[in-house]
C-alpha cells in the first residue's frame, strides 16, 4: 500500500511551508497549518494569485513561535499571541472573526510588501463549518480555500513529468500529505482511508488555480504545468489535481505511516 513520504504545513496562507516528520491531524488541518493569514484594509485574504512574492516568505516553526523570513529579514511570531478584539475577515465566500497578532508584525509584512495589512489568526474566536455534498455533509475549516487537506500521490507526479517540458516539484501543488503511489491519481479514489492514528475522506479531486505555476522558491510565474495538465486532467472547464480530503478521526500521522483503505 502507499505510504507518506512527506508532510507539509503552511501555517501563514499563501506563504511558505514547512515539511513535518509528524503531524497532529486536527478536524481544520493539520495542528498550526493555514490558522494565520494576511488581510487587505477590507479584511480580504492575501494570495499569491495577485501577489507571488508571498511565495519566497519563508516559514519554520519553534516549540513556542513561528519564524518567518524574507530574503534578509526576519520575523518572529509567538504561537499563543494576539489581540483580544476580533475583526471579521473573508476567505473566498467564508467570512469570519479572527484575531489581529499584533500591529508591530502587521507593519512589518506592510513595508516589506509596500501596502497596508493585516496578519490575523483563528482564535477560540473563529469558526468556519464548511457544507459538503456527501456524508458527513459537513466540516470544519482553517484558513485554506476549500478543504481542510490535500493528498498527492507520486505516481500523479511522475505522469505530470513525463508529461510537461519543465521539470515540475511537488511543491508546487502545496499539499499536506505526499504518498509513495503506483497509479496515477489514485489517490482521487481513497474514499475512506486511514494513516496512522487518523482517519480520512477523500471528498474529490481538487480543482487547481494559478498558483500552481509560481515557482514556490522565486515567486516566478509560467504557463507550467497548467498547460501540459490542461491537455489531460482537464474536466468541466477544471484542471484537477490531487485530492481534496476531511478528516474522520483525529490523531497522529508520521512518515512511514501506510495507507489503509477502509
Amino acid at each position: 500500500m502507499p505510504k507518506v513520504t512527506s508532510l507539509h504545513i503552511y501555517p501563514i496562507k499563501s506563504l511558505g511551508g514547512i515539511n513535518l516528520q509528524e503531524a497532529h491531524a486536527m478536524a481544520e488541518g493539520f495542528q498550526y497549518d493555514r490558522r494565520w493569514m494576511l488581510v487587505d484594509e477590507q479584511g480580504k485574504f492575501l494570495t499569491q494569485r495577485s501577489d507571488s512574492r508571498l511565495a519566497q516568505f519563508q516559514c519554520e516553526l519553534g516549540k513556542e513561535s513561528l519564524q518567518v523570513q524574507f530574503k534578509t529579514e526576519h520575523l518572529e511570531i509567538p504561537l499563543s499571541e494576539h489581540l483580544t478584539s476580533t475583526t471579521r475577515v473573508s476567505v473566498w465566500e467564508s467570512s469570519l472573526d479572527a484575531n489581529e497578532v499584533h500591529p508591530q508584525y502587521s507593519q512589518w509584512f506592510s513595508d516589506l510588501l509596500e501596502l497596508p495589512c493585516k496578519l490575523v489568526r483563528m482564535t477560540d474566536a473563529s469558526h468556519r463549518p464548511k457544507k459538503l455534498l456527501v456524508a458527513p455533509h459537513e466540516t470544519l475549516l482553517s484558513l485554506a480555500d476549500g478543504y481542510p487537506y490535500l493528498v498527492l500521490g507520486s505516481a500523479s507526479m511522475q505522469a505530470l513529468n513525463e508529461r510537461c517540458p519543465e521539470n515540475i516539484p511537488a511543491d508546487r501543488f502545496r499539499a499536506n500529505i505526499l504518498l509513495d503511489t503506483r497509479s496515477a491519481h489514485e489517490e482521487d479514489d481513497f474514499s475512506k482511508f486511514k494513516l496512522g492514528e487518523a482517519t480520512f475522506q477523500v471528498i474529490k479531486p481538487c480543482a487547481r488555480c494559478q498558483v500552481i505555476t509560481i515557482d514556490q522558491q522565486t515567486g516566478a510565474m509560467s504557463k507550467e504545468p497548467t498547460k501540459t495538465l490542461a491537455t489531460y486532467r482537464k474536466i468541466d472547464n477544471h484542471i484537477l489535481f490531487g485530492a481534496n480530503t476531511i478528516l474522520s478521526e483525529p490523531g497522529m500521522v508520521r512518515i512511514g505511516d501506510e495507507v489503509v483503505v477502509s
